[in-house]
């Protein structure tokens, strides 16, 4: 069954549903299918949440201007810092 066939069954089985439950259900689901394939979740912090492409974009490129303006810390600066740990 090609892709044109099964999206044409599932609309014709969508059509004949009429519990708004179910259709709930389904909505959620391919929503959440499509958010996933525009921006795909790239891994997950320590507390099991998504990051998402978009974000991390936007994540890096503050960081990138960061150091571009020179924020940032050497390695000897941070050495340093560490023996007072």
């Amino acid at each position: 069954m090609s892709a044109v066939e099964i999206r044409a069954e599932i609309q014709s089985y969508l059509e004949k549903v009429q519990d708004e439950s179910f259709l709930k259900v389904v909505h959620s689901m391919l929503d959440a299918y499509v958010r996933e394939h525009e921006d795909p979740i790239i891994g997950y912090d320590v507390d099991g949440v998504p990051l998402y492409a978009s974000v991390a974009r936007k994540l890096f490129k503050e960081q990138l201007e960061g150091v571009e303006r020179g924020e940032y810390i050497t390695i000897e600066d941070l050495e340093k810092e560490m023996e007072k740990w």
